[in-house]
């Protein structure tokens, strides 16, 4: 079946179901029809009956013997199709018209008794009627029976018209499995060959649903496709084209400040210190900037592996503003901490702290002069709350949406500070933690960023967390110096 085409396939489906319709109707046909027979019969035996008990008491009334009203009754009311039989109250045979089936053949298998019942012979069916009836002497028992020979000829023809007409409805049913298959499917083929010469590029689709049924649904659902798909080329070449022109920058410092310190076969220590600095801040910012690309593009992938362990929010934080200290201090930044402490959860400690380094450096970097920068740690019912406060100019409200888009820097003037991928991974490892990173608010005075976290994270890889170690180290908040980073036990 795999090998045949749709069409086919649907036509053959359709011409089983037309079997299978013809199969049961048939069979209902003639089950229906033999009751209907065989209740017509049991009426006229009834009928039959009712004359012969009629009979037999006006011959009795004229005070005949029994045994000659039974034999009068016989001759006037049995006929071919029609025989009788009449047996006295002590069940003595007074009168009978059968031969073939015999008396002795009809109750060879049951007693003289009431009922209706069907009797095989050699001669064919014979549906046979026994009543009691009160005469003379007691109760007599009337038998009347007849032959079944008409209705088994009426379902044999029955049975011989179906034989022949399922064959011709089985030729019409597969016509018109196969017109109805290929007007059925001439839509999807139309679409199928406009789709073939759809461009990766441009706006071409299959155009606008002209139906509203299942094929308009799936024309509709095939443009979203499409869409998506050349919504995830643009953006692929549009990173390729930034990627490409932040990597020429760094490569193009280096190789100028090499080409000029090898121009003349002699110059001072200081030139060459001056230009293998200048390669070295150059080779460490490609450095950085090919990093995060990698990270970014394994969490395309969805390739890059998550190592939960259990840890402490706080110990975290507390360690990420060691490592912006020295940037910091240059900038005469301070960066404080407030909060909760003690605040256990699981999730890629090296991640959430590349996360929360992202964001205090951009902190710093966008700070003034003698600024703070504060990090206040909260927990609500169901999350852990991060605030990163910076008190740089704001954000403007066109750029807030903008910030997490890669190698985007709103100040030209810090594009040799950083890749323009920072808040873009921070976003990322937020949301691969089932958390959120958002602008809480932004304004001259300052800009919020928030970094929820869940508390109890969901069975997405994350685990709850179970046990963590807290170090021995003093913790002194609202921005006091710190102890070390204390020992953990990853699990």
């Amino acid at each position: 079946m795999r090998s045949l085409s749709l069409r086919s396939r649907l036509t053959i489906w359709c011409v089983i179901v037309v079997v299978l319709v013809l199969a049961f109707f048939a069979a209902d046909v003639m089950i229906i029809q033999q009751r209907i027979s065989m209740r017509r019969v049991d009426r006229e035996l009834e009928g039959t009956h009712v004359q012969l008990t009629n009979m037999l008491r006006e011959e009795l009334a004229e005070r005949d013997a029994p045994a000659l009203a039974a034999e009068e009754s016989r001759d006037v009311i049995a006929s071919d199709d029609r025989l009788i039989a009449v047996l006295g109250a002590r069940g003595e045979l007074l009168a009978t018209s059968f031969k073939t089936p015999s008396i002795d053949e009809i109750f060879a298998e049951r007693s003289p008794a009431p009922g209706v019942w069907t009797v095989e012979t050699p001669g064919g069916a014979w549906r046979l009627h026994a009543r009691r009836e009160a005469l003379v002497g007691g109760d007599w028992l009337l038998l009347i029976g007849t032959p079944l020979n008409a209705m088994v000829r009426d379902q044999r023809e029955i049975r011989q018209a179906i034989l022949l007409g399922i064959p011709i409805a089985l030729l019409f049913a597969a016509a018109g499995g196969l017109w109805l298959a290929s007007a059925g499917l001439r839509p999807i083929t139309r679409m199928a060959r406009r789709a073939a010469g759809i461009a990766p590029t441009g706006a071409d689709d299959l155009g606008p649903p002209m139906r509203d049924d299942e094929l308009g649904q799936l024309t509709a659902a095939f443009n979203t496709l499409v869409a998506r798909l050349r919504s995830a080329l643009e953006a692929q070449r549009q990173f390729m084209a930034d990627a490409s022109h932040e990597l020429r920058n760094p490569v193009s410092v280096i190789r100028t400040a090499s080409d000029l310190a090898l121009s003349r076969e002699h110059r001072d220590e200081s030139d060459y210190r001056e230009a293998l600095g200048m390669t070295a801040a150059q080779s460490r910012r490609l450095g950085t900037l090919v990093e995060d690309m990698l990270v970014l593009a394994r969490a395309d992938g969805g390739g890059y592996p998550l190592r939960p362990v259990d840890f402490f929010l706080d110990d975290v934080i507390d360690e990420c503003r060691r490592s912006v200290s020295v940037l910091a201090a240059e900038r005469r930044v301070a960066v404080t901490t407030t909060g909760a402490s003690d605040v256990a959860i699981r999730g890629d400690q090296e991640l959430i702290q590349r996360l929360l380094v992202n964001l205090l450096q951009n902190a710093v970097q966008h700070s003034p002069v003698d600024g703070i920068v504060r990090v206040d740690l909260a927990v609500a019912e169901q999350d852990v709350c991060i605030r990163v406060i910076d008190g740089g100019p704001g954000i403007a409200a066109a750029d807030v949406a903008r910030i997490f888009d890669r190698f985007v820097q709103l100040d030209p003037s810090r594009r040799s500070e950083g890749s323009g991928l920072g808040l873009t991974i921070a976003r990322w490892i937020a949301a691969v933690h089932r958390g959120s990173l958002v602008v809480e608010s932004t304004g001259p005075e300052g800009t919020t960023f928030r970094l929820t976290l869940p508390a109890t994270p969901d069975e997405t890889g994350i685990e709850p967390p179970t046990q963590a170690v807290k170090s021995s180290s003093v913790h002194l908040r609202e921005g006091t110096i710190l102890g070390q980073v204390p020992a953990r036990t990853d699990q």
